[in-house]
């Protein structure tokens, strides 16, 4: 039931659509596309599309299975990483219970990154708990050799996402945890170079790691997800996770903390993910994953030794400290489980959703409808998180100026031109003018939106309470479409 209510979602994401336009373009042309095909303003040389994996393993489902399919992969994908962290839990030496308790409170920060339904990031949070659980196998086990699974994953991992680098990152950690622990590192050290060198195994090269760089440096100010946990728990987007993770991550290095050096490689983990977690709020997941397979062994031996006084002086006077920390935790988690997971009626909890829903409140229905009915072709400038979902309903008869792709496929000067634009900056009319835009689809009352109502060259052709569609008056005139007063 706890699984069904956090992770039973039957809303898209935006990106969603992204993908599978990909695949589909793919698997219908039988050529793999190296520069953009969907857009009519400038690209980059190379368009590097770190989840073209996805794409291709979703489409099929999707056209084949419809929803179900999709959904089906999402929960095999989302009970397979449970199943892992839980595996890792007990391998570290954690009792069942204890492992149930955290992995469930670890959960509740996890499941908001399975919202809406799909998107590449869960191939991402299978690998890193997969990643975790290979590490601890061959640590406690001394048995080094399986750290070559991690080879083919990561093979896999950088094809289906970009967060193969997730995985890179906890090598190198264990390799400073445990060379400063004083154990063996050297087999963590040599998988990481090895790692490093097969994801060069990817349609793109050398060029995919270029990318890379130059994704990991930008700031994305434009994408809440992107936004640190403190800009998200002042603007209320993501607040509930956003103050559930600071929760947990003070918990988690308190109750390290009072083990001394015996967890040092568990310690550099949390507070390298509390560090990049606080940083951008999309990587709070990573803390629910790790807080789940790391605590219930930490938290066991904590409590074991403060009910039988065998803490040094220093960690017994922080044992009121650590009780309260696991208090809040615990009263928070239960406080707050119906706004993160968004209750709405009994059935929510009874069966998952195997429905994938574009709902009109969110996504421009009513506008592609009027354009599907008039047939319309032509260069559709879009509002930016609406572009990948009007690339899956229009390809191939238009295109678009801008979409969710973002640095995958425009180079800087067009990012810039067209956030101007969408913010109505002083420069805004310079797209609007630059570039061979037919149609326009902005969100209603907004700036935009109000500006573009006065421009003589532009007509609105459809508006409901979520959007607007603007044709130019010449194309409208000539193909005799029909419009809607203002």
């Amino acid at each position: 039931m706890l699984f069904i209510l956090l992770f039973s979602r039957s809303l898209a994401d935006f990106d969603f659509w992204g993908c599978l336009s990909f695949g589909r373009f793919l698997w219908e042309n039988g050529y793999f596309p190296y520069q953009d095909v969907f857009s009519y303003t400038p690209t980059k040389p190379v368009w590097v599309y770190h989840e073209w994996l996805t794409g291709v393993i979703l489409y099929p489902l999707f056209k084949y299975l419809g929803p179900a399919g999709v959904q089906l992969l999402r929960y095999v994908l989302i009970v397979s990483t449970i199943l892992i962290m839980y595996l890792a839990a007990v391998k570290r030496g954690a009792t069942a219970p204890v492992s149930f308790i955290m992995i469930s409170i670890g959960l509740i920060l996890i499941s908001w990154g399975y919202t809406p339904v799909i998107r590449a990031q869960i191939f991402t949070y299978l690998f890193f708990a997969l990643s975790i659980f290979l590490a601890e196998c061959a640590r406690k086990e001394s048995k080094y050799f399986l750290l070559l699974w991690l080879l083919p994953i990561q093979i896999f991992w950088c094809n289906l996402h970009g967060g193969f680098i997730a995985g890179l990152g906890l090598l190198a950690l264990y390799a400073l945890g445990e060379g400063l622990s004083g154990r063996r590192f050297m087999p963590f050290v040599l998988i990481l170079a090895g790692s490093l060198l097969v994801t060069l195994v990817n349609p793109y090269g050398f060029d995919y790691w270029r990318y890379l760089i130059d994704a990991l440096a930008m700031t994305r100010p434009d994408i809440v997800e992107w936004h640190s946990v403190f800009k998200s728990i002042r603007g209320k987007t993501f607040a509930p996770p956003a103050i559930l993770f600071l929760f947990l991550s003070a918990a988690s290095i308190f109750a390290i903390i009072l083990h001394g050096k015996k967890y040092l490689t568990e310690l550099i983990i949390i507070v390298t993910l509390t560090f990049l977690g606080s940083k951008h709020i999309r990587h709070t997941v990573f803390m629910g994953i790790a807080f789940g397979i790391f605590l219930p062994v930490v938290l066991k031996e904590t409590f074991y030794r403060l009910s039988n006084g065998k803490l040094n002086s220093m960690a017994s006077r922080l044992k009121p400290l650590v009780l309260f920390c696991f208090y809040l935790v615990a009263v928070f988690t239960v406080y707050m489980l119906p706004s993160i997971t968004k209750i709405q009626k009994p059935s929510d909890v009874l069966c998952p959703s195997f429905s994938l829903s574009a709902s009109c409140s969110i996504f421009p229905c009513g506008a592609l409808k009027w354009l599907e009915n008039n047939s319309f072709r032509g260069n559709i400038l879009t509002s930016f998180h609406w572009g990948e979902y009007v690339i899956w309903h229009t390809y191939p008869h238009c295109k678009v100026a801008f979409d969710g792709r973002y640095e995958t496929v425009y180079p800087e000067f067009v990012q810039k031109e067209y956030f101007d634009f969408v913010n109505a900056n002083d420069r805004w009319k310079y797209f609007l003018e630059k570039y061979p835009h037919n149609a326009i689809l902005v969100n209603t009352k907004t700036r935009i939106h109000f500006l573009l109502t006065r421009e003589p060259a532009w007509r609105v052709a459809y508006t409901d309470r979520l959007c607007t569609l603007f044709i130019r008056d010449d194309q409208l005139l000539n193909n005799s479409f029909p419009h809607v007063p203002q």
